[in-house]
């Protein structure tokens, strides 16, 4: 390959050649024609139960704690959703507020093995 010298000059700032070579912009972009209210919430949500419920008891074992972590996960979920355009980018969010949620559960749980394991005599 052969490699020729272009001076600095000639060579356009970072965010110039991002627009020259067409690399989209990926940041999201408020959709006024998407109306983000409870039920269509709960529309998308449901749909992804499944999945979420799936993840969920992978990560926590078991099912009454996956069960848990959904539920958690729906009433986070629900107190601040941002409008999104697409659904990958809601599945998405989704299994990362999913994620959060099991991971506290687990460090719930351990705490509290790790308490209850301790003799008598160290707890106090």
């Amino acid at each position: 390959m052969l490699m020729t010298h272009i001076p600095r000059e000639q060579v356009p700032p970072a965010a110039e050649s991002g627009k020259q070579v067409g690399i989209p912009d990926i940041r999201p972009q408020p959709n006024p024609e998407i109306e983000v209210n409870e039920d269509s919430f709960s529309q998308q949500f449901s749909r992804c139960r499944e999945m979420l419920h799936f993840i969920a008891c992978r990560i926590l074992i078991s099912v009454d704690e996956a069960e848990m972590a959904v539920r958690n996960c729906h009433r986070t979920a629900s107190r601040d959703c941002p409008q999104f355009q697409n659904e990958g980018a809601f599945k998405s969010w989704l299994v990362r507020i999913l994620i959060d949620e099991a991971t506290l559960l687990l460090r719930r749980k351990e705490s509290k093995s790790t308490v209850s394991s301790k003799p008598f005599s160290e707890v106090s």
